[in-house]
């Protein structure tokens, strides 16, 4: 069963979701905070990115890591090794935009930790 995980379309089990919810496009872009478009090309990417999925989890009450927990411990390197916080802010723009990105950096390692706490639980 772990071999077909790993080869699961993660944009096609989107759509799939998306389509059991029962939810409106529309209703589920302007909650998530993407286009329309967006959410079209999100559905068509084989290797849609695991915080994108989280993104749409949080609005439908899925959690995708039922369907991709062994790969969720590959997700785990930041792909963006400089920090914002590395740089100084010129303006309240860019300021804000830091603020942003290290309150979404933030939630989403609170997450994970959630969720290895509850896979630790799990197993004991």
């Amino acid at each position: 069963m772990k071999n077909n995980r790993k080869k699961l379309h993660r944009g096609h089990l989107l759509k799939e979701l998306v389509e059991a919810n029962g939810i409106s496009i529309t209703k589920l872009v302007d909650r998530v905070g993407v286009s329309r478009s967006s959410y079209y090309n999100h559905i068509e990417e084989p290797e849609l990115d695991f915080d994108i999925l989280f993104d749409y989890g949080k609005v439908l009450n899925i959690n995708f890591t039922d369907y991709f927990s062994d790969l969720l411990v590959l997700e785990t390197q930041d792909p963006n090794p400089k920090y914002p916080e590395e740089l100084d802010p010129q303006n309240f723009e860019e300021a804000l935009t830091q603020y942003k990105l290290l309150h979404k950096k933030y939630v989403q390692l609170l997450e994970r930790h959630n969720l290895l706490l509850e896979q630790s639980l799990k197993n004991q």
